[in-house]
């Protein structure tokens, strides 16, 4: 199956302290490549690039990416960003537990010290700062931490999380590329 696991991080033109999709714009985005086996970053000039390997794609890939990177993304096409085939594992797990858990909980409930490289305190600031080279290895942890328990869910084995410091597993519904693609694009796959 080709697919792209991403992430997005973002930026304010006039600067708000709360979280707004509408007000929000890419300020780096990085991706796995699967057909390519690369990990990629894209500056906000370049996202219509990631877009297009988007719609290449047989699944994308994300953390809270339904809520969040999608609706962030799409004032960059006109194409219709939510009809893309996605697995956003923040949904799969929410779906299981009942609750949302942060990309760094589970991460460290299933890797131990394998977690993000900054806090959002930090990181916030880099595309002000200019710190791109920062900003960019922060995103593209991130794409590689979400690549690590996307492999784990293709893989059927169980993800652990935290529930009232009480280490717990589930077992999270995997993409089925019959159900994500037509029977033409099957074809071609096997």
């Amino acid at each position: 199956m080709n697919y792209i696991t991403f992430d997005i991080e973002t930026y304010s033109p006039a600067d708000l302290k709360k979280i707004d999709t509408k007000e929000f714009r890419v300020s780096v985005a990085g991706a796995y490549v699967s057909w390519l086996d690369e990990y990629i970053a894209f500056v906000e000039e370049d996202v219509v690039d990631l877009i297009d390997l988007m719609t290449k794609a047989e699944l994308v890939v994300g953390f809270n990416h339904k809520w969040f990177d999608l609706p962030v993304m799409q004032k960059y096409t006109s194409l219709n960003l939510n009809e893309l085939p996605s697995y956003d594992i923040l949904l799969e797990v929410e779906k299981k537990v009942g609750f949302k858990i942060k990309l760094d909980d589970l991460c460290r409930a299933n890797f131990g010290g394998d977690v993000k490289t900054d806090s959002y305190s930090t990181y916030k600031n880099y595309h002000k700062e200019k710190k791109w080279f920062e900003l960019i290895d922060y995103c593209l942890n991130d794409v590689r931490l979400t690549e690590k328990l996307f492999r784990m869910c293709l893989e059927k084995k169980q993800l652990s999380y935290f529930d009232l410091h009480q280490k717990k597993e589930i077992l999270l519904d995997t993409p089925r590329p019959g159900i994500l693609i037509s029977a033409l694009q099957m074809n071609s796959i096997f």
